[in-house]
Protein backbone atom coordinates (compact mmCIF):
# COMPACT_ATOMS: atom_id res chain seq x y z
CA UNK A 1 0.00 0.00 0.00
CA UNK A 2 2.48 2.56 1.09
CA UNK A 3 4.26 1.76 -2.54
CA UNK A 4 1.31 2.46 -4.32
CA UNK A 5 0.43 5.48 -2.05
CA UNK A 6 3.74 7.06 -3.17
CA UNK A 7 3.73 6.20 -6.68
CA UNK A 8 0.58 7.22 -7.06
CA UNK A 9 1.34 11.23 -5.51
CA UNK A 10 4.20 11.30 -7.70
CA UNK A 11 2.51 10.78 -10.99
CA UNK A 12 -0.73 12.88 -9.93
CA UNK A 13 1.45 15.41 -8.73
CA UNK A 14 3.04 15.64 -11.72
CA UNK A 15 0.01 15.08 -13.97
CA UNK A 16 -1.89 17.83 -12.12
CA UNK A 17 0.79 20.33 -11.83
CA UNK A 18 1.38 20.09 -15.43
CA UNK A 19 -2.19 20.12 -16.41
CA UNK A 20 -3.31 23.21 -14.17
CA UNK A 21 -0.01 24.77 -14.21
CA UNK A 22 2.24 23.77 -17.18
CA UNK A 23 5.25 22.89 -15.15
CA UNK A 24 6.94 19.25 -14.37
CA UNK A 25 10.10 18.70 -11.73
CA UNK A 26 12.45 17.76 -14.12
CA UNK A 27 16.34 19.40 -13.80
CA UNK A 28 15.75 21.83 -16.55
CA UNK A 29 12.50 23.56 -15.22
CA UNK A 30 12.92 26.48 -12.69
CA UNK A 31 12.74 26.23 -9.23
CA UNK A 32 9.52 27.46 -8.48
CA UNK A 33 8.30 24.89 -10.86
CA UNK A 34 10.00 22.10 -8.92
CA UNK A 35 9.31 23.19 -5.27
CA UNK A 36 5.30 23.30 -6.76
CA UNK A 37 5.41 20.05 -8.01
CA UNK A 38 7.47 18.95 -4.81
CA UNK A 39 4.80 20.16 -2.36
CA UNK A 40 1.85 18.76 -4.12
CA UNK A 41 4.08 15.23 -3.63
CA UNK A 42 4.68 16.06 0.24
CA UNK A 43 1.12 16.98 0.72
CA UNK A 44 -0.73 14.01 -1.14
CA UNK A 45 2.13 10.89 0.24
CA UNK A 46 2.33 12.41 3.74
CA UNK A 47 -1.26 13.30 3.97
CA UNK A 48 -2.55 10.00 2.88
CA UNK A 49 0.23 8.47 4.98
CA UNK A 50 -1.11 9.86 8.24
CA UNK A 51 -4.63 9.66 7.86
CA UNK A 52 -3.93 6.09 7.13
CA UNK A 53 -1.73 5.27 10.43
CA UNK A 54 -4.74 7.47 12.45
CA UNK A 55 -8.11 6.12 10.97
CA UNK A 56 -7.04 2.95 9.61
CA UNK A 57 -4.32 1.06 11.82
CA UNK A 58 -5.74 3.45 15.03
CA UNK A 59 -1.73 3.59 16.31
CA UNK A 60 0.47 6.53 17.22
CA UNK A 61 2.81 8.55 14.59
CA UNK A 62 5.57 7.74 17.01
CA UNK A 63 5.51 3.85 15.68
CA UNK A 64 5.86 4.83 12.32
CA UNK A 65 9.38 7.19 13.38
CA UNK A 66 7.63 10.85 14.46
CA UNK A 67 8.94 10.76 17.67
CA UNK A 68 9.21 14.49 18.78
CA UNK A 69 11.07 17.61 17.58
CA UNK A 70 14.08 17.17 19.50
CA UNK A 71 14.83 13.06 18.30
CA UNK A 72 13.66 14.11 14.56
CA UNK A 73 16.10 16.81 14.58
CA UNK A 74 19.12 14.75 15.90
CA UNK A 75 17.95 11.78 13.46
CA UNK A 76 17.69 14.59 10.90
CA UNK A 77 21.35 15.75 11.20
CA UNK A 78 23.02 12.00 11.78
CA UNK A 79 21.71 10.81 8.81
CA UNK A 80 22.32 13.61 6.40
CA UNK A 81 25.85 14.02 8.20
CA UNK A 82 26.94 10.58 7.92
CA UNK A 83 26.68 10.65 4.21
CA UNK A 84 27.63 13.56 3.21
CA UNK A 85 31.05 12.93 6.03
CA UNK A 86 31.42 9.08 3.98
CA UNK A 87 30.67 10.78 0.44
CA UNK A 88 33.85 13.22 1.21
CA UNK A 89 35.87 11.12 2.81
CA UNK A 90 35.27 8.61 -0.34
CA UNK A 91 36.01 11.18 -2.98
CA UNK A 92 39.23 11.95 -0.67
CA UNK A 93 40.74 9.04 -0.97
CA UNK A 94 39.97 8.40 -4.51
CA UNK A 95 41.43 12.11 -5.34
CA UNK A 96 44.37 11.09 -3.32
CA UNK A 97 45.13 7.94 -4.83
CA UNK A 98 44.35 9.11 -8.20
CA UNK A 99 41.33 7.86 -9.46
CA UNK A 100 39.52 10.85 -9.81
CA UNK A 101 40.70 14.42 -10.38
CA UNK A 102 38.30 17.81 -8.99
CA UNK A 103 38.69 19.76 -12.03
CA UNK A 104 36.58 22.70 -10.99
CA UNK A 105 34.58 24.12 -7.82
CA UNK A 106 32.33 27.14 -8.30
CA UNK A 107 31.56 28.13 -4.59
CA UNK A 108 28.46 30.58 -5.35
CA UNK A 109 27.39 27.97 -8.02
CA UNK A 110 27.66 25.28 -5.27
CA UNK A 111 26.02 27.03 -2.53
CA UNK A 112 22.92 28.25 -5.01
CA UNK A 113 22.67 24.23 -5.62
CA UNK A 114 22.73 22.99 -1.86
CA UNK A 115 19.94 25.57 -1.11
CA UNK A 116 17.81 24.94 -3.80
CA UNK A 117 18.35 20.83 -4.47
CA UNK A 118 17.59 20.77 -0.16
CA UNK A 119 14.31 22.01 -0.83
CA UNK A 120 13.37 20.28 -3.79
CA UNK A 121 14.46 16.74 -2.81
CA UNK A 122 13.12 17.02 0.58
CA UNK A 123 9.74 17.74 -0.75
CA UNK A 124 10.03 15.62 -3.72
CA UNK A 125 11.93 12.36 -2.40
CA UNK A 126 12.83 12.44 0.95
CA UNK A 127 10.08 13.42 2.77
CA UNK A 128 7.51 11.50 1.75
CA UNK A 129 9.30 8.55 0.32
CA UNK A 130 10.68 7.98 3.98
CA UNK A 131 7.47 8.23 5.65
CA UNK A 132 6.09 5.79 3.29
CA UNK A 133 8.21 3.03 3.47
CA UNK A 134 10.89 3.74 6.05
CA UNK A 135 8.11 4.95 8.00
CA UNK A 136 4.79 2.98 7.50
CA UNK A 137 5.63 0.29 5.31
CA UNK A 138 8.65 -1.22 7.31
CA UNK A 139 6.93 -0.46 11.01
CA UNK A 140 3.52 -2.70 9.45
CA UNK A 141 5.93 -5.23 8.23
CA UNK A 142 7.88 -5.39 11.28
CA UNK A 143 4.80 -5.72 13.46
CA UNK A 144 3.92 -9.12 11.11
CA UNK A 145 7.29 -10.37 10.19
CA UNK A 146 10.69 -11.02 11.92
CA UNK A 147 13.69 -8.66 10.91
CA UNK A 148 15.69 -10.10 8.31
CA UNK A 149 12.12 -10.88 6.01
CA UNK A 150 10.59 -7.89 7.17
CA UNK A 151 13.85 -5.62 6.10
CA UNK A 152 13.66 -7.73 2.63
CA UNK A 153 9.94 -7.40 2.12
CA UNK A 154 10.74 -3.37 2.64
CA UNK A 155 13.47 -3.20 -0.19
CA UNK A 156 10.93 -5.11 -2.46
CA UNK A 157 8.21 -2.49 -1.38
CA UNK A 158 10.80 0.40 -2.47
CA UNK A 159 11.71 -1.38 -5.64
CA UNK A 160 8.02 -1.41 -6.99
CA UNK A 161 7.46 2.32 -6.58
CA UNK A 162 9.27 3.42 -9.65
CA UNK A 163 8.21 0.42 -11.39
CA UNK A 164 4.26 1.26 -10.17
CA UNK A 165 5.01 5.28 -11.47
CA UNK A 166 6.18 4.15 -14.62
CA UNK A 167 3.59 2.07 -15.34
CA UNK A 168 0.87 4.35 -14.72
CA UNK A 169 2.85 7.23 -16.74
CA UNK A 170 2.80 4.87 -19.27
CA UNK A 171 -1.11 3.98 -19.02
CA UNK A 172 -1.88 8.20 -19.07
CA UNK A 173 0.62 8.20 -21.62
CA UNK A 174 -1.01 5.74 -24.15
CA UNK A 175 -4.76 6.98 -23.16
CA UNK A 176 -3.47 10.29 -24.50
CA UNK A 177 -1.81 8.85 -27.23
CA UNK A 178 1.51 9.77 -26.80
CA UNK A 179 2.82 6.62 -25.44
CA UNK A 180 5.96 5.61 -27.38
CA UNK A 181 7.60 2.79 -25.68
CA UNK A 182 7.51 0.56 -22.33
CA UNK A 183 10.34 1.95 -19.81
CA UNK A 184 11.41 -0.82 -16.89
CA UNK A 185 13.29 1.74 -15.62
CA UNK A 186 13.46 6.03 -15.49
CA UNK A 187 14.26 7.11 -19.21
CA UNK A 188 18.28 6.70 -19.29
CA UNK A 189 18.81 4.58 -16.56
CA UNK A 190 19.96 1.16 -17.28
CA UNK A 191 17.53 -1.41 -15.38
CA UNK A 192 20.17 -3.80 -13.98
CA UNK A 193 22.58 -0.72 -12.75
CA UNK A 194 19.50 1.24 -11.30
CA UNK A 195 17.91 -1.63 -9.77
CA UNK A 196 21.16 -2.96 -7.90
CA UNK A 197 21.41 0.48 -6.49
CA UNK A 198 18.05 1.12 -5.53
CA UNK A 199 18.75 -2.49 -3.69
CA UNK A 200 21.95 -1.06 -1.46
CA UNK A 201 20.03 2.14 -0.97
CA UNK A 202 17.01 0.58 0.56
CA UNK A 203 18.78 -1.51 2.56
CA UNK A 204 20.62 1.59 3.79
CA UNK A 205 18.27 3.25 4.31
CA UNK A 206 16.67 0.64 6.98
CA UNK A 207 20.15 0.97 8.38
CA UNK A 208 19.78 4.75 9.01
CA UNK A 209 15.90 4.10 10.40
CA UNK A 210 17.81 1.80 13.43
CA UNK A 211 20.46 3.96 13.98
CA UNK A 212 19.03 5.88 16.83
CA UNK A 213 17.24 4.59 20.05
CA UNK A 214 14.10 6.67 19.28
CA UNK A 215 14.18 5.08 15.63
CA UNK A 216 13.37 8.50 14.14
CA UNK A 217 12.20 8.25 10.60
CA UNK A 218 13.93 11.54 10.05
CA UNK A 219 17.28 9.48 10.02
CA UNK A 220 16.60 7.96 7.41
CA UNK A 221 15.26 11.07 5.40
CA UNK A 222 18.65 12.95 6.13
CA UNK A 223 20.28 10.38 4.97
CA UNK A 224 17.77 10.49 1.66
CA UNK A 225 18.96 13.90 1.91
CA UNK A 226 22.95 13.23 1.61
CA UNK A 227 22.24 10.53 -1.18
CA UNK A 228 21.11 12.88 -3.40
CA UNK A 229 23.08 16.03 -2.97
CA UNK A 230 26.43 13.64 -2.97
CA UNK A 231 24.95 12.26 -6.27
CA UNK A 232 23.89 14.80 -8.21
CA UNK A 233 27.21 16.78 -6.87
CA UNK A 234 29.58 14.37 -8.63
CA UNK A 235 27.26 13.25 -11.36
CA UNK A 236 27.33 16.05 -13.59
CA UNK A 237 27.16 19.27 -11.18
CA UNK A 238 27.34 22.68 -12.50
CA UNK A 239 29.13 23.68 -9.22
CA UNK A 240 31.09 20.63 -8.67
CA UNK A 241 32.82 19.16 -11.68
CA UNK A 242 35.45 16.12 -11.46
CA UNK A 243 37.06 13.43 -13.63
CA UNK A 244 35.61 10.01 -13.32
CA UNK A 245 35.96 6.41 -14.93
CA UNK A 246 33.50 3.87 -14.48
CA UNK A 247 35.63 2.15 -11.98
CA UNK A 248 36.56 5.23 -9.85
CA UNK A 249 32.75 5.85 -10.24
CA UNK A 250 31.89 2.39 -9.07
CA UNK A 251 33.95 2.78 -6.15
CA UNK A 252 32.52 5.81 -4.77
CA UNK A 253 28.77 5.15 -4.90
CA UNK A 254 30.20 1.24 -3.30
CA UNK A 255 32.38 3.14 -1.06
CA UNK A 256 30.29 5.55 0.53
CA UNK A 257 27.14 3.34 0.80
CA UNK A 258 29.39 1.11 2.58
CA UNK A 259 30.90 3.29 4.80
CA UNK A 260 27.41 4.49 5.72
CA UNK A 261 25.65 1.15 6.35
CA UNK A 262 29.03 0.56 8.96
CA UNK A 263 28.71 3.76 10.27
CA UNK A 264 24.57 2.98 11.34
CA UNK A 265 25.24 -0.37 12.06
CA UNK A 266 27.80 0.56 14.46
CA UNK A 267 25.15 3.30 16.14
CA UNK A 268 22.61 0.69 16.49
CA UNK A 269 24.19 -1.74 18.05
CA UNK A 270 25.95 0.84 20.55
CA UNK A 271 22.19 1.83 21.10
CA UNK A 272 20.90 -1.74 21.55
CA UNK A 273 23.87 -2.75 23.95
CA UNK A 274 23.26 0.71 26.19
CA UNK A 275 19.76 -0.83 26.97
Amino acid sequence: MAAAVMATGLVVSTEVSSFLFGVDATAASGFGSRVLVACCVTLIVVGVILLLRRRWDRRSLAGIGLTGLRADASGFALGLGTLVAAGLAMLLALEVTGVVSLIAIDPVRLLGFLATNTVVALLLEAVPEELAIRGYALTNLRDAFPPAPAALLNIATFLVVPILAITLQGALAAARGTGDEVLLAPAGEDPIVYYTMLTAFGYLLICARDATASATVWTSIGAHLGWLTMNRLVLGGESVRYEMDDLGMLLFFAGYATISVIAFSWLRRRHSAAR
